[in-house]
């Protein structure tokens, strides 16, 4: 069985303290992962102290490019990770051009390529996002919650990125049920990867998440014989296989809101 991990840099707090702690972790367990990164306010910054350029997480570039030092991934977060959680569900094709240009535009001035993949914030997306991706020639996103790679469609849109999603429960949907304890967690997690799925499990935390959380999964998935695989070895490998195009839709998270979600292949809706 095969188990992908991904996280996100979205706070300050996140990319300094919480990333740190990760980057010791995964060393420690030599593994590789996939940091999605935001370069624009952090989302643990107030409104006035988010107009401060040392309030943006570009402002700790060098630890961003500690993490390419350390062997993993890198991929792009939205520009305003607070706006785009709040907006980017409904928001109209200007809006989404704006923040995905920022973005793009912050990438590039720090690391002088273009980014190879995307993530979008809390699952929310539109599908001016998809057609941005496939214009910018990612190799894969992962933007939504799902079961397998696949070509995202949405509405009249239809891209040829292919989407690598999340198959595990995000934490803070498991968190906002109420039905668990932080000690638990762990527990009902490992029970969830169990399932076999075609391009094994992924899942997502944020760099704010606790170290020892993030421990307990990796030593019980160890103990349990995974294989490791980064997002980069999935997209390879799904591109030798036959990737079909998938509706998005948005599926309820228990109190944690709406989220982008992998629904019928269209195949199945032509039939």
């Amino acid at each position: 069985m095969r188990t992908t991990i991904s996280v996100t840099v979205e706070t300050v707090s996140g990319a300094t303290t919480g990333l740190e702690r990760l980057l010791a972790l995964f060393s420690a367990y030599e593994l590789r992962v996939t940091f999605f990164i935001s370069l624009g306010p952090g989302r643990d910054s107030g409104f006035f102290r988010r107009l401060t350029a040392s309030n943006h997480l570009l402002a700790h570039a060098d630890i961003f490019r500690a993490i390419q030092k350390a062997g993993h991934d890198l991929g792009m977060a939205p520009w305003d990770t607070s706006a785009w959680a709040s907006r980017a569900a409904h928001a109209d094709r200007e809006w989404t051009r704006g923040q995905w240009k920022r973005a793009l535009e912050s990438w590039q001035d720090l690391f002088n390529v273009n980014p190879a993949s995307h993530a979008a914030t809390d699952f929310q997306v539109n599908p001016w996002l998809f057609a941005f991706e496939q214009q910018a020639g990612l190799a894969f996103a992962s933007d939504v919650l799902g079961k397998s790679p696949f070509f995202p469609v949405m509405q009249s849109i239809e891209s040829r990125c292919v989407q690598l999603p999340v198959t595990l429960v995000p934490l803070s949907v498991l968190r906002a049920t109420g039905k668990y304890q932080e000690s638990t967690l762990h527990e009902e997690l490992f029970a969830s990867s169990q399932k076999i799925l075609p391009a094994g499990q992924h899942w997502r935390i944020s760099s704010d998440e606790s170290p020892a959380l993030v421990e307990k999964m990796i030593v019980m998935w160890k103990g349990s014989s995974r294989e490791f695989l980064t997002l980069p070895a999935i997209a390879e490998a799904a591109a030798e296989s036959d990737i079909r195009q998938h509706t998005v839709g948005w599926a309820r998270q228990e109190d944690a809101g709406w989220a982008a979600t992998q629904s019928l292949a269209c195949a199945d809706l032509r039939g």
